[in-house]
């Protein structure tokens, strides 16, 4: 933990402090937080049928990746560009879903073509497993324990 003054005043010689969370505490939350996503947890691939659950899970990370950022007091530093980096995956993951998520569901009378979804679940995975494995070895944290990055569809 980390102090950072709020207000100072010249008169009283009063100071107001407020206790801030380090960078390491912030990114072992990031790390348990991601841990458990259904978006991250893909295997051998997923039915198109749960294109909106990992759509909504994507949504999720997208949002408190964006609060986590906001925890971090200083300006710079690999943490914050990091945390961007796992953000920016995200929605790159709901922009391929596009509008409504109608990329990854069947379009009326169209047999489901899972391919495009596993491909874009597999791509994120990557990304993000890349992340946090520099971010865990940074602060000597344990990684994600996600599946391995080798599988392709249908393997």
């Amino acid at each position: 933990m980390g102090i950072r003054q709020t207000g100072a005043g010249a008169a009283g010689f009063s100071a107001n402090w407020e206790f801030t969370k380090s960078d390491k505490l912030i990114a072992q939350q990031v790390l348990d937080f991601l841990a458990d996503k259904r978006v991250l947890t893909v295997g051998r691939g997923r039915s198109l049928s749960e294109g909106q659950y990992c759509l909504d899970s994507a949504n999720e990370c997208r949002r408190s990746l964006s609060a986590y950022l906001e925890q971090i007091q200083k300006p710079g530093g690999d943490l914050r560009e990091w945390l961007r980096l796992i953000r920016a995956s995200f929605v790159d993951f709901i922009e391929a879903g596009g509008p409504e998520g109608r990329a990854f569901r069947p379009a009326e009378n169209e047999a489901p073509n899972d391919d495009d979804f596993n491909a874009a679940l597999l791509r994120l995975r990557d990304e993000v497993r890349e992340i946090t494995d520099a971010v865990a070895a940074k602060f000597k944290l344990k990684g994600l324990n996600l599946p391995p990055g080798n599988l392709r569809l249908g393997e």
